[in-house]
């Protein structure tokens, strides 16, 4: 048979009996409190008892405390699994943590709380991967695929319940372990052993007299496979006529096995983590294959503890770890009362969209979320993806449709590791930065919004070109306005407009006269984070008459500069002009009027019709009046926007307004200000005058009203005009893109 053929009859003999599997699992329960018989245990290093061995550690605290307490095994981290007496609740077993973190020889005690798969599977099927294409709510990845379908050299790990031997992850998996340490809920009847591959996790009526499986709530079930139909959205067999697309066609997969019956423990999934990063594991051999992405699709209640945060901090900086994907979860809850997904600060947190761009209804939200994802919704649009057949142990391969954030990050995870496939050496901030930045607005009418959803959506293509422009460099976007380093020099700037490789420099400054004076710079990178160039002025027709455009000089040299970038918000600015040569330390300027934008740049030309930030470099919109722009620096609920011109002499002069937006309109007073020359800075010789106002009118995010009147004031003339400008792309390869 065909591999078509063999397609139809696996989707058309799941057609009726998927239905059973999928409403066979169960929403994770809310009424009732999950319970623990562990404890995780840092002891201090050196002390009075340092001495002694961890058992003997644990016996000294349980003969101190008074409750008894036995040491179970070492963990990654130098923690330590501690047993109780008796499954406590979470609520008392947190509070002994407490108590037990008081005692002076711990460094820090938490409960070994237990998590459940992210999954919401009861909803309807829908026969198509949806969630490829460029609609509002999918993730461009048929584009995406077009730059690059992955690479052997990028490895996954799924931390999740193992995978199955599914023809269509075939040649894909690496060896991994299996870090199930309880045989109570192992399901392959032992504990930690090199075997990853997912027996099944099935919960049978005799297993409910588990007290931990009966108090958090779980039922009798069949297997989910979860970790199978999690590792085929990563990276599925693609492009061989059979089965499903994955988001990368051929990064290698990590199956890390850490839940089974219904729940995993913290202690099982940190060492797990931990290990898929290349930290070493007591007891458990050396990972040879570490992985640049750790996807995690688990979750559970009860914000984010000290241990996650410090084995997703150490994983990351182990240096291979780029990446830890976390489903943000399916409660419906805000994202920092629950675990891992409330560990935000290192974690790249996942919500779930539906296929019109909104919040799923299930999905966990807030200002943790790092960005978004498609993952389905209960009324049509549901993920297609690898399971298998058998409702305990593995029977056969087949397909299923599911639905949930638990889908959502592997699709981020996908992403991730195409973009390390043309961008190996992108660091953990990089990546993180570009996923936010490279993330598609969300949709006109759409329920999400920055405070509940991330950024946007995530956008495969946008995020590959952003990889392929950073690669080899730091891949920070420097644009923004900057001036003087720890703010000694008031009332001068400089903007950076930054197209790839390029910034188009626009220095605002004075004159050996105090007047003021624009000069130019389109500098190109050298190497690494230096970029130099030449410096124009230029003579041109007043700002208010610019239809004389024989007025317009061609620009002029004056000099030469060159920008030096320590990281994203410190530079050193060394020039020579008129044969004056010195140099000034540059930081980005704050303009405390919110957060500051996040740019990137795209090497396609970009549609910024959609875009929400107007940080960048404009002019007139028909390019009618060459010689003059302006720049607008972002943040927040202002605008600072700096126009250079002329005045009526002819010579340059440069206006600025801190335009603030009420009822979409950004408005201000507009200034001309006078002071001490660029080369000689002397803080009694600079002023300022109101000369009028202007405002901002946007109609998309890449066309504006500029409209100002003048009133006579600081040698202009009274004048009022109204121009339409867009974005000038300065750049042959594009422009840069701002959300």
């Amino acid at each position: 048979m065909s591999g078509a053929g063999r397609n139809a009859r696996c989707v058309g003999r799941l057609l009726g009996a998927v239905l059973a599997l999928l409403f066979a699992l169960p929403a994770p329960a809310q009424s009732a409190e999950s319970a623990t018989a562990q404890l995780i245990v840092k002891f201090r290093d050196g002390g009075e008892h340092a001495a002694l061995s961890p058992g003997q550690r644990v016996a000294r605290l349980a003969n101190e405390s008074g409750v008894p307490l036995a040491h179970r095994r070492p963990m990654a981290l130098g923690a330590d699994v501690v047993q109780l007496f008796r499954a406590l609740p979470m609520t008392e077993a947190r509070a002994l943590a407490a108590r037990l973190a008081a005692d002076p020889d711990v460094d820090y005690a938490e409960a070994d709380g237990l998590r459940r798969r992210s999954m919401v599977p009861n909803d309807p099927l829908v026969a198509q991967q949806v969630f490829f294409d460029d609609s509002a709510g999918g993730v461009n990845a048929f584009s995406a695929w077009d730059l690059t379908r992955g690479a052997a050299s990028v490895t996954v790990a799924v931390v999740d319940t193992g995978i199955t031997g599914h023809v269509e992850l075939a040649g894909r998996a690496l060896p991994g372990y299996d870090f199930i340490a309880d045989p109570n809920i192992s399901n392959d009847g032992d504990g930690r052993d090199p075997d990853a591959s997912d027996p099944g996790d099935w919960v049978s009526a005799a297993d409910l007299s588990n007290p931990v499986l009966q108090a958090q709530n779980c039922t009798v079930e069949d297997s989910s496979w979860h970790g199978t139909s999690v590792a085929g959205i990563v990276g599925a067999n693609s492009n061989n006529g059979d089965g499903i697309a994955g988001m990368d066609w051929f990064a290698k997969i990590l199956p890390v096995r850490v839940l089974g019956k219904c729940i995993g423990y913290d202690s099982d999934i940190v060492d797990g983590v931990a290990w898929a990063a290349g930290l070493p594991v007591p007891g458990v051999p050396a990972n040879p294959n570490p992985a640049q992405v750790i996807n995690l699709s688990l979750g559970g209640s009860d914000p984010c503890g000290t241990l996650y945060h410090q084995v997703f901090a150490q994983a990351l900086a182990h240096g291979v770890t780029r990446a830890i994907i976390v489903a943000a979860g399916n409660e419906s809850v805000d994202v920092a009362t629950t675990t891992p997904a409330g560990c935000f600060a290192e974690a790249i947190v996942v919500a779930a969209t539906t296929r019109t761009g909104s919040l799923a209804s299930y999905s966990n939200f807030g200002a943790g979320v790092t960005l978004s994802a498609p993952g389905g919704d209960s009324s049509h649009d549901l993920i297609l993806t690898l399971t298998n057949f058998g409702k305990t142990v593995p029977t056969g391969d087949a397909y299923r449709w599911i639905a949930g954030t638990s889908a959502a990050a592997p699709i981020v995870s996908g992403v991730v590791s195409l973009m390390l496939s043309v961008a190996p050496n992108l660091t953990a901030a990089q990546v993180r930065a570009i996923l936010r930045s490279s993330a598609k607005p969300f949709p006109p009418g759409s329920t999400c919004n920055t405070a509940l959803c991330g950024t946007g959506i995530v956008d495969a293509r946008a995020a590959v070109v952003a990889a392929q422009a950073a690669s080899g460099t730091s891949g920070i976007n420097y644009q923004g306005l900057w001036w003087r380093a720890g703010g000694s020099e008031s009332g001068w700037g400089i903007n950076f407009a930054q197209q790839g490789d390029q910034i188009f420099a626009s220095w605002y400054t004075f004159d050996a006269a105090g007047n003021a004076w624009w000069l130019t710079m389109l500098a190109t990178r050298t190497t690494g984070e230096n970029f130099s160039g030449v410096i124009y002025t230029t003579n041109g027709p007043p700002f208010n008459n610019n239809t004389n455009q024989t007025a317009f000089s061609p620009a002029r040299a004056v000099g030469n500069g060159t920008l030096v970038f320590g990281d994203a918000n410190n530079a050193s600015f060394t020039y020579t002009v008129n044969a004056i040569t010195q140099s000034k330390p540059l930081a980005r300027y704050d303009l405390g009027t919110g957060p500051a934008p996040v740019c990137i740049y795209s090497a396609a030309t970009p549609d910024f019709s959609s875009a929400t930030n107007y940080q960048d470099l404009w002019w007139v919109a028909n390019g009618s009046e060459s010689g003059w722009g302006i720049n607008f620096a972002h943040q927040g609920n202002a605008i600072f926007a700096t126009w250079y011109t002329y005045d009526g002499g002819n010579v340059p002069v440069w206006l600025t307004v801190l335009a603030t937006n009420s009822n979409g309109t950004y408005a201000g007073t507009l200034y001309r200000s006078a002071g001490p020359a660029f080369n000689a800075y002397d803080s009694s010789k600079w002023t300022t005058t109101p000369v009028g106002t202007a405002s901002l009118v946007f109609a998309d995010g890449n066309h504006v009203t500029f409209g100002y009147t003048t009133n006579g004031q600081g040698g202009l003339p009274v004048s009022s005009q109204s121009k339409q400008i867009t974005r000038f792309p300065f750049a042959a390869t594009g422009g840069t893109l701002c959300h």
